[in-house]
């Protein structure tokens, strides 16, 4: 994972923004979504991490959170953070034109997983907030990394 340009940093901060996604919704209907009409295939649900609709007004903290430790893919389409409570969460792209992002917790079995834990917990360490630190020890936890 390359170290993104401040600029392309700054830029995220100012426009990203989040709107849930039913694919990732068990019952999508609780966070105000219509129903996902589609193949899920190996999409994983943000219910396996408790994830529940009065936690959505929290989103945009760890959105920045993971933007200014540097977890934006080569082509900032995709986005990686590490929630207060350990979970890793990757945004993808919805819309390019409004900066849109939806999310979906990372399991521990993805391999992606560690080199997002390993960039955050580096930057927790050097820059971040006591607060970053501490979601970095909790997904240390969470996802068993040694």
């Amino acid at each position: 994972m390359p170290d993104p340009a401040e600029d392309l940093i700054e830029r995220l901060l100012d426009t990203v923004w989040y709107e849930g996604s039913s694919k990732h919704k068990r019952h999508p209907h609780l966070f105000g979504l219509e129903p996902f009409n589609g193949d899920r295939d190996d999409a994983t649900l943000c219910d396996e991490t408790d994830f529940q609709p009065a936690q959505v007004p929290e989103i945009p903290a760890p959105i920045q959170r993971g933007i200014r430790a540097g977890l934006i893919g080569h082509t900032a389409r995709i986005l990686w953070t590490v929630a207060d409570d350990g979970w890793i969460f990757e945004a993808r792209e919805t819309n390019r034109e409004t900066a849109q992002f939806h999310g979906y917790p990372l399991l521990p079995e993805e391999a992606i997983a560690r080199l997002v834990f390993d960039r955050f917990a580096g930057w927790a360490d050097d820059q971040g907030t006591p607060a970053d630190r501490s979601a970095g020890a909790a997904c240390r936890l969470r996802y068993d990394f040694r």
